[in-house]
This record gives C-alpha cells, structure tokens and sequence, in this order.
C-alpha cells in the first residue's frame, strides 16, 4: 500500500501534467485496496481542495475516466451518483433507479438518503415522489421505508400462504396491489421469497420471474423484476447486465462500469462462474474482446482477474 500522500501528489501530478495520466491511476488503484484509496482521494482533496473523483473527470477521458472514478468512491457515493444521474434530465433512467434501490437495509436506505442529498443538495423522497406516480411511487418509498424480515428458517406454510396470494390475484397485476406487493416483495427475506418462488412454481408450473413477465407490465415490472432477482437471484442478475453490456456492435460501457464497480468485492466470484455457465464463454473473455489499453487493463481488475 502506498503512503497516501504520495499517492495523491502523483495522481494531481500526472493529472495535470498530463504525462502518463492512465497508467498512474491503474497502478494506483491495483495497487491499493478501497479502503486505502478512499485515503488516498480524502488526503488529495485535503492538499488541492477539489475531490479527486471531479479531478479526474475533467482530466481523463473516454471510458476510463469513469470506471477510474468510481474507484475512489464509497459505496453509499457510488449509489447516490448513480441516482443523481437516473434523475437527470427530462426522461428519467427508471431502470437504474431501480437497480440502485431494490435492495437495502433500513439503514442502508438511510444512508443512501444522506448521501444522495449530499450530492445533490435535494431530497432522494422528494425527488421519487416528483418522478413517479400512483401505486409505483407508492411502492418505491415503501420499499424505501420498511425493514425486510431476516429469517433464514422460513415458515413454510406462511410461505406457502404467500404463494397463495400471488395465485389468487389471478390477472391482476400485482404492482396495483399494495396488500401483496408489500407482504411478498417487500417483507419477505431472501429466504422466504425463496420458498414463495418453489411454492408458486409447484401449484402453477411457472416461475416466479416468469409471472412477473407475464402479470405485471411497464415499470412495475422492471420494479418487481430488480427486487425479486435481488433477493433471490443476484449473481444472475448482474451476470445478464454484464452480457447484455458486452453483447452487440457496440459495448454499453456505462452499464459495464456500473456493474463492474457496484460488484467488485462483492460477489464477482460467484457473477463470474454464472456468465461462464449461462453464455458458454468466461467474462475474462468477453472483456478482452470489447475493451483496450488501460481500461481494459483497469476492467480486468475490477472484474477480479
């Protein structure tokens, strides 16, 4: 690890000499892990009164700039610069709204609300209550604001009951029914939505995720599909946001930096092995063939190669 002076007098250095801009800020941040780097960016801030993230924006460029940002956040920054970002504009990015808040702790929401004020000088409730409408508003702060059960032996016939309720609700699109969103999708642990899922697919012959496709449409069903996939699928989820970012003509590299960061010790791992199992080639793979020079260099490392 490296002092964290010294770091931060050679990053303003190759900032703003512009010598070798890239290559210092891969080095620095393979060579440092977060907890050292989020020094290295509060004592730059402290020696050139400017944060080192909006530094580096002006003075990178293309696709690195952002990845090599995002690495000198904390995780609660990282959520409210990307909220900041689903809110900007005329058309909001519901999507990445989505992703950022399907799945919190009380805590953890409270903490994303401050930061996210921090960031934006606004408030995160205020700004979901002006953005949305109806049952989704509703449903979004709800998820904001109730503390999901932590149950790792879940109650089978209350599980089965719950899968019950799905069935029961027929055609009805379950985003419209405060009663079920909240006891099956915001309520329930990881756990129990678990069973709900192996109950519904034994009395239906479909799976949960599928009904939702099929029951639910418009952004409550993105809604549902992040909190669901969340709580009982990540790796999956985040192993087809990373395909979808690759696959094509073009790369999506600000879903690609997204992913890459958010994940980096997380769960990279696990999100890994299912891209390899579900598309039939290693991420590794798929990286090196859609990136180059140092941000590949730079994406290999957040990917955990």
């Amino acid at each position: 690890m490296e002092d964290p002076k010294s770091a931060a007098e050679r990053l303003h250095q190759a900032l703003f000499d512009k010598k070798n801009k890239e290559e210092t800020c891969t080095d620095i941040i393979i060579n440092n892990d977060l907890e050292h780097r989020l020094l290295i960016a509060k004592k730059y801030g402290e020696l050139y009164g400017n944060p080192l993230y909006e530094d580096m924006k002006s003075k990178l460029g293309g696709h690195f700039k952002e990845l090599c940002g995002y690495c000198f956040l904390t995780p609660m920054e990282f959520n409210a610069k990307m909220l900041k970002r689903g809110f900007k504009g005329l058309s909001i990015d519901d999507q990445l709204i989505f992703e950022i808040l399907a799945d919190h702790t009380l805590e953890e929401y409270k903490q994303i609300e401050e930061a996210y004020k921090t960031e934006t000088g606004r408030e995160l409730r205020k700004d979901i209550e002006k953005n949305f409408n109806g049952n989704l508003r509703k449903d979004i702060l709800n998820l904001m604001s109730t503390e999901r059960r932590v149950n790792s032996e879940p109650d089978h016939k209350e599980c089965e009951r719950l899968a019950d309720l799905l069935i029961s609700a027929g055609e009805k699109k379950w985003i419209e029914d405060e009663n079920i969103f909240r006891d099956v999708f915001i309520l329930t642990s990881p756990e129990e939505m678990v069973l709900v899922g192996r109950y519904y697919l034994k009395k239906t012959g479909v799976l949960l995720i599928d009904a939702i496709e099929k029951k639910v449409g418009g952004k409550g069903k993105n809604l549902l599909r992040e909190v669901v996939y969340a709580n009982i699928i990540p790796h999956e989820l985040f192993a087809e946001k990373l395909y979808n970012s690759i696959k094509g003509l073009g790369t999506n590299t600000a879903l690609l930096n997204r992913v890459l960061a958010s994940r980096h010790g997380v769960d990279m791992p696990q999100i890994k092995e299912i891209y390899q199992w579900k598309y039939k080639v290693t991420l590794k793979e798929d990286i090196i063939g859609d990136t180059s020079k140092e941000y590949q260099k730079l994406c290999l490392f957040v990917a955990e190669y």
